[in-house]
């Protein structure tokens, strides 16, 4: 049986812009056959995935901001997480579990991280160059995370989540404390 190989990606630069007045990572990569292309994402954007998905660690949070855009934006039967059992319910019409329709967050970082896993086994691998100086250490080093930027990101992300499952806020004549979107 044919095994799909992921396209290598080799970051070769990353630089700052300011794009309509948001600062901006650009990560530049070369693939295999030399052809130049990149990415270019808010800064902020490594706050939210931490906020989304209760990530500390910045070498992950980078890994799935550099590798998420190779999952397609549809996601069906044959996505990653369904294959893997990851859905809303047992019912034939079960979604493949999203942060936004998960019982926690837990599960949707499973879901995601999964997806993730596949993009980098069969569709595309980003990595920094064999040798030398890596090039995304200046988003390492200079990744401005704060706490008090996810906290904030985070209330945002949990406040959608419960409007997701639950519906609209506020409730009203809650009797049990299953109502809850869990954050683990």
């Amino acid at each position: 049986m044919f095994e799909p190989q992921p396209r290598l990606f080799t970051v070769d630069f990353v630089g700052e812009r300011l794009t309509r007045g948001v600062p901006r990572w650009a990560v530049h990569h070369v693939d295999e056959d030399g052809n130049g292309g990149g990415h270019i994402f808010p800064k902020e954007t490594l706050e939210w995935r931490a906020a989304e998905f209760g990530l500390t660690d910045v070498d992950e949070i980078l890994d799935v901001i550099l590798h998420e855009l190779h999952i397609p934006e549809y996601l069906d039967r044959d996505d990653a997480a369904a294959r893997r059992g990851l859905v809303t319910s047992t019912r034939p019409d079960a979604e493949a579990i999203t942060l936004f329709n998960a019982a926690s967050t837990t599960d949707a970082w499973v879901a995601h991280r999964a997806r993730i896993t596949a993009v980098k086994e069969t569709t595309a691998l980003v990595q920094p160059p064999g040798s030398g100086k890596n090039p995304l250490d200046v988003i390492r080093q200079g990744h401005g995370m704060t706490a008090r930027g996810i906290r904030g990101k985070q209330q945002l992300v949990d406040v959608t989540r419960w409007q997701m499952v639950y519906g609209d806020l506020p409730v009203r004549n809650i009797l049990s404390r299953q109502l809850e979107v869990p954050r683990a």
